[in-house]
């Protein structure tokens, strides 16, 4: 009796060990609703500031480690935060659920003059979910878990009291940064000008994905297209050698 208890603890210990090790995981991005895929979601390790696309198959993968952030953005979803613990560790697929936006601003025109108008009615639906309930930021929890092994966030498991409104407004930031270089560097957009389809699509978006900071500083599909276009001759160059 003693050894088989003794035995039981060993793999255990062992099981538990082997999740720690892990430094990679796999998973799939679905719709919450209809369980349908989610391609060219982005995933991010908000503590390595490492992001990945999903394939067309909604399946990604990350580097991450015990105690890692990840969070997970798509157009037209409310983003998802997931942290890494040796439960979710031990799973051989993170299966994450994305909730729609509700477009209860749907009643608001859209209009060809204002380019950017779907990107800021989805990110104030976002940030009403991000700090639901909330007179203030004093507890901002990422709430609504929608992954699907059901980890929400509160940043009061990593922050003190001191830093909690600056903690999860940067985080929100973080995220809705990634969220804005979706809208702006979409698979349609390549598409077009690229002629590129499935997981060739996927994997050019993935190299050249361009950073916040330089959409910000060039706000013209224009200049989008130039990105492309230079990135393109990169990409070519390479696949003939």
């Amino acid at each position: 009796m003693k050894k088989s208890l003794y035995s039981l603890l060993f793999i255990c210990a062992a099981i538990t060990s082997k999740a720690q090790q892990k430094t990679t995981i796999v998973g799939i991005v679905k719709d919450s609703t209809t369980s349908t895929i989610i391609e060219f979601a982005s995933i991010s390790n908000i503590n390595k500031k490492n992001t990945i696309v999903s394939n067309t198959k909604g399946i990604f993968k990350i580097d991450i480690a015990l105690n890692h952030l990840l969070s997970v953005a798509a157009v037209g979803y409310n983003f998802d935060t997931i942290r890494v613990t040796e439960e979710l560790l031990k799973n051989d697929t993170l299966h994450v659920l994305m909730h729609p936006l509700s477009k209860r601003l749907a009643d608001v025109t859209v209009t060809s003059t204002t380019k950017y108008n779907q990107y800021q009615l989805d990110s104030i639906e976002r940030r009403r979910f991000f700090f639901i309930n909330r007179s203030d930021v004093k507890i901002p929890v990422v709430s609504l878990a929608n992954s699907g092994v059901g980890l929400g966030i509160n940043i009061d498991h990593f922050y003190n009291r001191e830093k909690r409104k600056r903690s999860a407004l940067a985080l929100f930031n973080d995220i809705e940064n990634e969220s804005y270089t979706n809208y702006r560097f979409t698979p349609a957009l390549v598409n077009k000008y690229t002629q590129f389809e499935g997981e060739k699509l996927v994997d050019f978006i993935q190299k050249y994905r361009p950073s916040y900071a330089w959409l910000r500083s060039h706000n013209t599909e224009e200049d989008v297209l130039y990105y492309i276009n230079d990135k393109l001759r990169t990409y070519n160059k390479k696949q003939r050698k």
